[in-house]
């Protein structure tokens, strides 16, 4: 294709296609967490991706609507936990798929959480968790992208099955 073909004015698919065809798109479940101003608060994604192993840089996109996205932006650090296969209710937990669980709620009862190096809440029981500082945050529409460049690694980092979202659902790769 070339870049003139690119230009022409072709409109987006809608949102349901998009939506649709996206199910089918698996991704790594992972809670993004974020603390400011003594609260802390996280988020289930599949939108992170590593970028440089030197410097070493993740991106995560989060969506501007979400009350963790404001502490991240305040303080400047996030952390990123890779949920394993027997992690599937702290994925719900952090979705807001469990009924009465919000905010700072979804912190307790479920894996083990501990301030990481610049604050941001850390699941040291998850696969990996990656504790980062924001070096750029790009605006994406809906969503801000964070460039996190990564300051600490922790986690159980075992041979365990990663937790995937696939076609609506949580799953194990085996």
């Amino acid at each position: 294709m070339s870049v003139s073909n690119a230009t022409r004015i072709v409109p987006p698919v809608s949102k349901a296609d998009f939506c649709d065809g996206m199910r089918n798109l698996a991704g790594a479940c992972v809670v993004i967490a974020g603390s400011a101003d003594g609260q802390r608060a996280g988020l289930t994604a599949t939108a992170v991706c590593s970028i440089s192993a030197e410097p070493p840089r993740l991106l995560a996109c989060v969506n501007k609507d979400v009350y963790a996205h404001g502490l991240i932006t305040r303080s400047g650090a996030i952390s990123i936990n890779v949920l394993g296969q027997q992690q599937e209710i702290i994925a719900k937990r952090f979705a807001g798929m469990v009924e009465g669980v919000a905010g700072e709620a979804r912190f307790q009862e479920e894996g083990t959480w501990e301030r990481g190096l610049l604050g941001a809440p850390v699941l040291t029981d998850a696969l990996v968790s990656f504790e980062c500082r924001v070096v750029e945050a790009i605006p994406a529409n809906t969503h801000d992208m964070f460039v996190c460049e990564v300051v600490g690694i922790a986690g159980q980092m075992t041979n365990e099955d990663p937790l995937i979202y696939f076609n609506g659902s949580f799953s194990a790769l085996g």
